[in-house]
């Protein structure tokens, strides 16, 4: 999947559909009935030759809801809100002449869906089209019907749209401060979780924060805040009890407390890139970001990658959010930075999200937890202390991800172990523990390994 990719489940965290804005696909991996050539047009062509292939464009540029209407009895329906990207040859540059919607009907076809409705224009507008991207929505404060929020590109228009049971219609067009130019897709918006202000960060504007009325829509009282440092691939998110927002900036990862007096002193550096190559060839840097329905925020490299950052306390202030570089493996590649564009379903009730849940993958993924490598730095000389959970394998990668170093640990072994890498160059090296006793859910399925890992520095 592209990086333009979205999914929805139900409340039981059971797949409904997914897209990746080229199509719409059924909790079968297959094509949705009539959900072929989403988005159809030039880019599609270039992008889209089947369901599997790259995937249409630029982040955040689709978005599911369900229908307001559900609540009415024999209604389950939901909405895919999507922009078509066109090209502009002189100069050549991309634009999206409007957002459009498509409707699926889960009652059909056995629960699996029917696309009932495709490619329907909400409203459209001329060069320089709406920008890339930053496509975010917040339930309204009546808790049924749903604000949608998009910008236009080289402007500082942002256009407010209502889902209700009944229509999808264009509010207001707001004249504010804040200028999207054509170079600023590279970035990310979002929601807090209680719906109290909407944030955005890209290279040109830094980082844009309004107070959010969820009964009016209106957005008000601008903030803008500067980190230090930032790349052009960059994203953000925020804890679930919306205080903190972690602007991930490329090769940086920063803080800031949205309840400080003065947000921009609370600015707090969490985290350098390691230039950890997981994938050969992509650096794990840090991307776009998302809070997930465990309470952890992850966040994805610009690159293809195979692991994914970890906040894993992002309500705690400055490090004490323990956020941990790659440590969370994935069963399979992820292509080119891609991370699903959600809304914070849950916006209404006691918790945002569910700090129990172990995993909610079918297959088995890896966390890292911490491990103990003394002294650190060395000449190549470390003590390791294993963690008591039986036989298992270190691994010593270098920073291109090649394995350096392995050995075998038995479970009668003792676990405190020595390494010797003063043979290889200086630098840094990632060391790591894969213990061969899997870990159970609560449920008793294998969902989850846990792996250890650290970093060290290898001197001369």
């Amino acid at each position: 999947m592209g990086p333009n990719c979205v999914n929805v489940c139900d409340r039981e965290g059971n797949l409904l559909m997914y897209s990746n804005g080229c199509a719409i696909a059924d909790r079968t991996h297959n094509i949705m009935e009539n959900g072929d050539s989403i988005n159809y047009g030039e880019s599609w062509e270039d992008f889209c030759t089947d369901l599997f292939s790259f995937g249409y464009p630029v982040s955040q540029n689709s978005l599911i809801l369900p229908d307001p209407g559900n609540e009415e009895e024999g209604r389950n329906g939901y909405y895919l809100f999507h922009k078509r990207t066109e090209y502009l040859h002189n100069p050549l540059r991309t634009w999206c002449p409007g957002l459009a919607f498509s409707y699926v009907d889960m009652n059909a076809n056995g629960g699996k869906g029917k696309v009932t409705e495709k490619n329907k224009l909400i409203f459209g507008t001329s060069d320089p089209g709406l920008a890339q991207g930053y496509l975010t929505a917040c339930k309204h404060a009546n808790g049924r019907d749903w604000w949608i929020f998009q910008i236009k590109q080289d402007t500082n228009i942002f256009f407010k749209i209502l889902l209700t049971a009944d229509t999808v219609k264009v509010v207001d067009s707001l004249n504010m401060t804040g200028k999207f130019d054509h170079n600023n897709n590279r970035g990310q918006a979002v929601f807090t979780p209680d719906g109290s202000k909407w944030i955005a960060f890209n290279s040109h504007e830094k980082v844009i924060i309004y107070d959010f009325d969820r009964e009016s829509g209106e957005l008000s009282n601008l903030i803008r805040i500067n980190p230090q440092d930032s790349g052009k691939f960059v994203g953000v998110a925020v804890s679930p009890n919306s205080r903190f927002a972690y602007l991930s900036a490329k090769y940086d990862l920063y803080q800031i407390d949205l309840w400080a007096d003065d947000i921009q002193s609370s600015l707090v550096h969490i985290d350098h890139i390691d230039y950890f190559q997981a994938t050969p060839g992509f650096v794990s840097d840090f991307s776009l970001a998302q809070l997930g329905p465990d309470c952890k925020i992850y966040i994805v490299p610009g690159g293809t990658n195979s692991d994914l950052h970890v906040i894993n306390k992002p309500n705690e202030k400055g490090k004490a959010c323990d956020f941990k570089q790659h440590s969370f493996h994935l069963p399979n590649l992820n292509f080119n930075g891609s991370l699903p564009n959600f809304p914070h379903f849950r916006i209404d009730e006691s918790e945002v999200c569910d700090s129990t849940l172990t995993s909610i993958f079918g297959e088995y993924v890896w966390y890292r937890r911490d491990m103990t490598v003394w002294p650190n730095p060395s000449s190549g000389i470390f003590n390791i202390e294993l963690p008591d959970v039986g036989a298992g394998k270190v691994v010593v990668y270098d920073m291109k991800g090649q394995v350096v170093y392995d050995i075998e640990v038995s479970d009668f072994d003792d676990r405190f172990q020595r390494i010797n890498i003063s043979y290889l160059s200086s630098g840094r090296y990632n060391v790591e523990f894969y213990p061969d006793r899997n870990t159970r859910s609560k449920s008793g399925n294998i969902d989850h390994r846990v792996f250890y890992g650290t970093q060290v520095v290898k001197g001369k």
